[in-house]
Protein backbone atom coordinates (compact mmCIF):
# COMPACT_ATOMS: atom_id res chain seq x y z
CA UNK A 1 0.00 0.00 0.00
CA UNK A 2 1.42 3.36 -1.09
CA UNK A 3 0.43 5.18 2.12
CA UNK A 4 2.26 2.66 4.30
CA UNK A 5 5.34 2.70 2.05
CA UNK A 6 5.44 6.51 2.16
CA UNK A 7 5.15 6.47 5.96
CA UNK A 8 8.03 4.00 6.26
CA UNK A 9 10.15 6.06 3.86
CA UNK A 10 9.61 9.26 5.85
CA UNK A 11 10.96 7.64 9.00
CA UNK A 12 13.91 5.78 7.50
CA UNK A 13 15.05 8.82 5.48
CA UNK A 14 14.69 11.31 8.33
CA UNK A 15 17.70 13.29 9.55
CA UNK A 16 16.12 13.80 12.96
CA UNK A 17 12.96 12.84 14.79
CA UNK A 18 11.44 13.35 18.21
CA UNK A 19 8.12 12.62 19.82
CA UNK A 20 6.21 12.44 23.04
CA UNK A 21 3.17 10.30 23.55
CA UNK A 22 1.25 7.91 25.72
CA UNK A 23 -0.02 4.35 25.51
CA UNK A 24 -3.37 4.09 27.31
CA UNK A 25 -4.86 0.65 27.87
CA UNK A 26 -8.33 0.11 29.30
CA UNK A 27 -8.75 -3.38 30.76
CA UNK A 28 -12.43 -4.35 30.77
CA UNK A 29 -13.59 -7.10 33.15
CA UNK A 30 -17.07 -8.45 33.84
CA UNK A 31 -17.75 -6.14 36.77
CA UNK A 32 -15.17 -3.40 36.48
CA UNK A 33 -12.41 -1.85 34.42
CA UNK A 34 -9.06 -0.18 35.01
CA UNK A 35 -6.83 2.10 32.98
CA UNK A 36 -3.04 2.01 32.67
CA UNK A 37 -1.11 4.90 31.09
CA UNK A 38 2.49 4.61 29.86
CA UNK A 39 4.01 7.91 28.66
CA UNK A 40 7.01 7.69 26.32
CA UNK A 41 9.48 9.84 24.43
CA UNK A 42 11.66 9.12 21.41
CA UNK A 43 14.63 11.14 20.12
CA UNK A 44 16.82 10.42 17.10
CA UNK A 45 19.54 12.16 15.09
CA UNK A 46 20.84 10.38 12.00
CA UNK A 47 22.77 8.16 11.88
CA UNK A 48 23.40 6.85 15.40
CA UNK A 49 22.06 9.02 18.20
CA UNK A 50 18.94 7.58 19.76
CA UNK A 51 17.06 7.59 23.03
CA UNK A 52 13.77 6.03 24.05
CA UNK A 53 12.09 6.12 27.44
CA UNK A 54 8.83 4.85 28.81
CA UNK A 55 7.35 5.43 32.26
CA UNK A 56 4.62 3.79 34.28
CA UNK A 57 3.29 4.66 37.71
CA UNK A 58 4.05 2.17 40.46
CA UNK A 59 1.47 1.02 42.96
CA UNK A 60 1.71 3.55 45.74
CA UNK A 61 4.25 6.18 44.73
CA UNK A 62 7.04 6.59 42.20
CA UNK A 63 7.24 5.17 38.71
CA UNK A 64 8.89 2.47 36.65
CA UNK A 65 11.28 3.69 33.94
CA UNK A 66 12.99 1.99 31.01
CA UNK A 67 15.61 3.97 29.07
CA UNK A 68 17.50 3.01 25.91
CA UNK A 69 20.42 5.27 24.95
CA UNK A 70 22.66 5.03 21.88
CA UNK A 71 25.47 7.34 20.83
CA UNK A 72 27.67 5.82 18.17
CA UNK A 73 28.74 2.47 19.62
CA UNK A 74 27.90 3.48 23.18
CA UNK A 75 24.72 1.61 24.13
CA UNK A 76 23.32 1.98 27.63
CA UNK A 77 20.07 0.82 29.18
CA UNK A 78 18.28 1.41 32.45
CA UNK A 79 15.33 -0.43 33.98
CA UNK A 80 14.46 0.08 37.61
CA UNK A 81 13.14 -3.49 37.85
CA UNK A 82 16.43 -4.98 36.66
CA UNK A 83 19.23 -2.66 37.69
CA UNK A 84 22.62 -3.29 36.16
CA UNK A 85 21.02 -4.81 33.06
CA UNK A 86 23.50 -5.13 30.18
CA UNK A 87 22.33 -5.70 26.62
CA UNK A 88 24.77 -6.03 23.75
CA UNK A 89 22.73 -4.53 20.90
CA UNK A 90 20.04 -1.98 20.21
CA UNK A 91 17.97 -4.83 18.79
CA UNK A 92 17.99 -6.69 22.12
CA UNK A 93 17.34 -3.52 24.11
CA UNK A 94 14.27 -2.70 22.05
CA UNK A 95 13.07 -6.31 22.30
CA UNK A 96 13.35 -6.13 26.10
CA UNK A 97 11.30 -2.93 26.24
CA UNK A 98 8.63 -3.72 23.64
CA UNK A 99 6.12 -5.64 25.75
CA UNK A 100 6.31 -3.57 28.91
CA UNK A 101 6.10 -0.29 26.96
CA UNK A 102 2.88 -1.33 25.25
CA UNK A 103 4.69 -1.57 21.91
CA UNK A 104 5.89 2.03 21.78
CA UNK A 105 9.53 0.89 22.06
CA UNK A 106 9.43 -0.76 18.65
CA UNK A 107 6.76 0.85 16.46
CA UNK A 108 8.56 4.08 15.56
CA UNK A 109 12.15 3.13 16.52
CA UNK A 110 12.12 0.16 14.14
CA UNK A 111 11.03 2.44 11.29
CA UNK A 112 13.79 4.94 12.13
CA UNK A 113 16.50 2.26 12.42
CA UNK A 114 15.33 -0.81 10.45
CA UNK A 115 18.85 -2.17 9.93
CA UNK A 116 19.64 -2.09 13.64
CA UNK A 117 16.25 -3.25 14.95
CA UNK A 118 15.48 -6.52 13.19
CA UNK A 119 13.99 -8.96 15.71
CA UNK A 120 10.47 -7.92 14.69
CA UNK A 121 8.87 -5.69 12.11
CA UNK A 122 7.81 -2.28 13.35
CA UNK A 123 4.17 -2.95 12.47
CA UNK A 124 3.18 -6.47 11.48
CA UNK A 125 0.75 -5.67 8.68
CA UNK A 126 -1.38 -8.57 7.43
CA UNK A 127 -4.04 -7.31 4.99
CA UNK A 128 -4.17 -3.54 5.47
CA UNK A 129 -7.02 -1.57 3.96
CA UNK A 130 -7.83 2.12 3.89
CA UNK A 131 -10.99 3.21 5.70
CA UNK A 132 -12.61 6.62 6.20
CA UNK A 133 -10.25 9.51 6.94
CA UNK A 134 -10.37 11.25 10.32
CA UNK A 135 -9.10 14.33 12.17
CA UNK A 136 -6.72 14.35 15.14
CA UNK A 137 -6.18 17.76 16.74
CA UNK A 138 -7.48 19.35 13.51
CA UNK A 139 -4.93 17.34 11.52
CA UNK A 140 -6.32 15.43 8.55
CA UNK A 141 -5.26 11.78 8.67
CA UNK A 142 -5.49 8.66 6.57
CA UNK A 143 -6.83 5.66 8.46
CA UNK A 144 -5.54 2.15 7.85
CA UNK A 145 -7.28 -0.88 9.37
CA UNK A 146 -5.80 -4.36 9.70
CA UNK A 147 -5.74 -7.51 11.82
CA UNK A 148 -2.31 -7.20 13.43
CA UNK A 149 -1.35 -10.21 15.48
CA UNK A 150 -4.98 -11.28 15.14
CA UNK A 151 -6.27 -8.09 16.79
CA UNK A 152 -8.33 -5.39 15.04
CA UNK A 153 -6.03 -2.37 14.74
CA UNK A 154 -6.46 1.07 13.21
CA UNK A 155 -3.66 3.53 12.40
CA UNK A 156 -4.00 7.29 11.85
CA UNK A 157 -1.32 8.65 9.47
CA UNK A 158 -0.87 12.39 8.97
CA UNK A 159 -1.76 13.33 5.38
CA UNK A 160 0.79 16.14 5.26
CA UNK A 161 3.96 14.49 6.58
CA UNK A 162 2.94 10.80 6.63
CA UNK A 163 3.88 10.38 10.29
CA UNK A 164 2.01 8.08 12.62
CA UNK A 165 -0.33 9.99 14.93
CA UNK A 166 -2.47 7.34 16.60
CA UNK A 167 -2.97 3.58 16.94
CA UNK A 168 -6.08 1.91 18.34
CA UNK A 169 -6.12 -1.83 19.07
CA UNK A 170 -8.67 -4.20 20.58
CA UNK A 171 -7.73 -7.53 22.15
CA UNK A 172 -10.01 -10.23 23.58
CA UNK A 173 -8.86 -12.67 26.25
CA UNK A 174 -10.67 -15.43 28.11
CA UNK A 175 -11.75 -13.26 31.05
CA UNK A 176 -11.24 -9.65 29.93
CA UNK A 177 -10.86 -7.30 26.97
CA UNK A 178 -8.20 -4.67 26.36
CA UNK A 179 -8.57 -1.45 24.36
CA UNK A 180 -5.22 0.23 23.70
CA UNK A 181 -4.79 3.72 22.27
CA UNK A 182 -1.33 5.09 21.45
CA UNK A 183 -1.02 8.82 20.76
CA UNK A 184 2.04 10.40 19.10
CA UNK A 185 3.09 14.04 18.96
CA UNK A 186 5.92 13.83 16.41
CA UNK A 187 8.46 16.30 15.02
CA UNK A 188 10.32 15.34 11.84
CA UNK A 189 13.65 16.90 10.85
CA UNK A 190 13.45 19.52 13.57
CA UNK A 191 15.93 20.45 16.28
CA UNK A 192 16.18 17.74 18.92
CA UNK A 193 16.99 19.23 22.35
CA UNK A 194 20.14 17.83 23.96
CA UNK A 195 18.21 16.86 27.07
CA UNK A 196 16.07 14.50 24.98
CA UNK A 197 19.22 12.64 23.91
CA UNK A 198 21.02 12.44 27.26
CA UNK A 199 21.04 9.05 28.99
CA UNK A 200 20.07 10.66 32.31
CA UNK A 201 18.93 7.69 34.44
CA UNK A 202 17.58 8.40 37.94
CA UNK A 203 20.30 9.29 40.40
CA UNK A 204 20.98 6.81 43.16
CA UNK A 205 19.76 7.97 46.53
CA UNK A 206 22.32 8.15 49.32
CA UNK A 207 21.74 5.50 51.96
CA UNK A 208 22.57 7.83 54.84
Amino acid sequence: MAIIKRMQDEYVNSMSYSDSGVVKTVFIYTNNKRTVKKPFTTAFIHPDRFRFEYREKKHGSGEHRFIIFLKGKDLQTYWDLKKGMKLDSLDRAVAAATGISGGSAITVPAMLLPNEITWRRAIRFYKPKRIDDDLIDKTDCFRIHDLIGGSPTTLWIDKENFLLRKIYREQAFSDFKAQTTTIYKPVLNGKVPDEMLDFNPPKKKAWW
